[in-house]
């Protein structure tokens, strides 16, 4: 019995070895990594932060220049859209990075000849068509090539009637974003849903050029 044990011992004490031989090595892996900035040996790594600045743009919006509307008269009411393709969208470019969304608001001074006018109320409509005054749909929205938008997520009920004043006319909201949406590049009025601008030409109109001045501004938040 006696012999055994050294046979024992020594076996124990080659664990015991190889246990602490295990640590060492662990440990040494551990002390590899480094801070960056140094003369480092082959093969150690080492680890250095990167950052990104990203500062704030502008909230801005390029519109048409002009909308107009032609009519022969025929004795008959007449719903008239601008039949121009340039004038049918716009462009909202939000560089905030805010999130914090926007609206479009449109007025517009009381349609005249100078002599004659059009009623301020029932005259002007904006919608997301050409095909009908009354449509309740929204313009489409598309993010401009190069940009990776977020749509935007329009809460205006469609159609939107713009009353009109011989001065000082009330502003309407005829698109309206949510927060967290509409970042980016991004065309109003693209696609299937352009912008439908609507003027009502009573059957009764006196012949003539009426002209009204219209302003769109672009607002940050909803």
């Amino acid at each position: 019995m006696s012999g055994n044990r050294p046979g024992c011992l020594l076996g124990a004490v080659v664990l015991l070895s190889a246990g602490l031989g295990a640590a060492v090595l662990l440990g040494g892996g551990a002390a590899d990594a480094v801070a960056c900035g140094t003369a480092i040996a082959a093969g150690t790594a080492c680890t250095l932060t990167g950052t990104l600045g990203v500062t704030t743009g502008t909230l801005t919006m390029t519109s048409p220049s002009a909308l107009a509307w032609s009519a022969t008269e025929t004795g008959l009411d007449q719903q008239l859209v601008d039949p121009t393709t340039a004038h049918q969208s716009y462009l909202v470019n939000d560089a905030t990075g805010s999130g914090a969304g926007w609206h479009v608001t449109v007025s517009a001074t009381t349609f005249t000849t100078g002599t004659y006018t059009l009623a301020n109320t029932g005259t002007f409509v904006s919608t997301g068509s050409t095909a009908s005054e009354t449509a309740t749909t929204a313009p489409t929205a598309a993010c401009s090539t190069g940009s990776t938008c977020t749509l935007p997520t329009d809460t205006t009920t469609y159609p939107v009637a713009i009353t009109t004043a011989p001065t000082s006319p009330a502003a309407v909201t005829i698109y309206d974003t949510s927060a967290a949406s509409g970042l980016g590049s991004i065309t109003i009025g693209i696609g299937a849903l352009p912008v439908g601008w609507w003027v009502n030409v009573p059957a009764s109109t006196k012949a003539g050029t009426y002209t009204s001045t219209i302003s769109l501004t672009i607002i940050s938040a909803p």
